[in-house]
């Protein structure tokens, strides 16, 4: 897929190569290493804070031939401290995990709290309106309709 415009040009923000770097490590490890690949990438965000996540949720990207699909794990946060904005060539779910109210002392915690950011680059056929979220038990479920390719004709040479 092309990138049709300069990485400045997608928010405005200096820091937009440096997602696309970790958007590309995330990429290159996801087949395994699961505990570091995590680790690595949430660190990294929480250094460049306060531009940056605190962390990034794990995403399983589908592909069928009608529809696009991308679940995004966020256990423990609220439907109402999610962000879904699609762009023509991006997904963007961001939002915040917050700290429990009245909960015990903790005597070590896993669980990220904060803010949270994960972008998506969708293919080109993709139709950005068609975008449908919806979130049960922990996993929010964005899908997107494909773009029909019309079928081409024959041109009679006179």
């Amino acid at each position: 897929m092309t990138n049709k415009r300069s990485p400045r040009e997608r928010n405005g923000s200096a820091w937009e190569p440096v997602h696309d770097i970790l958007e590309g490590v995330e990429q290159a490890v996801a087949g395994g290493w699961y505990p570091a690949r995590r680790m690595l990438l949430s660190r990294l965000a929480e250094a460049a804070r306060p531009r940056f996540a605190v962390w990034v949720p794990e995403a399983d990207v589908e592909e069928g031939p009608r529809e696009f699909a991308v679940s995004f794990a966020l256990p423990g946060v609220d439907k109402s401290d999610i962000r879904v904005n699609v762009t023509e060539d991006t997904l963007t779910v961001s939002g915040r995990r917050r700290e429990d109210e009245g909960a015990l002392e903790t005597g070590r915690r896993e669980l990220p709290r904060g803010e949270f950011l994960r972008r998506v680059r969708l293919p080109d056929e993709i139709k950005p309106g068609s975008a449908k979220a919806a979130c049960r038990n922990g996993v929010l479920r964005v899908t997107l309709e494909r773009a029909r390719v019309r079928a081409g004709r024959s041109v009679k040479v006179d």
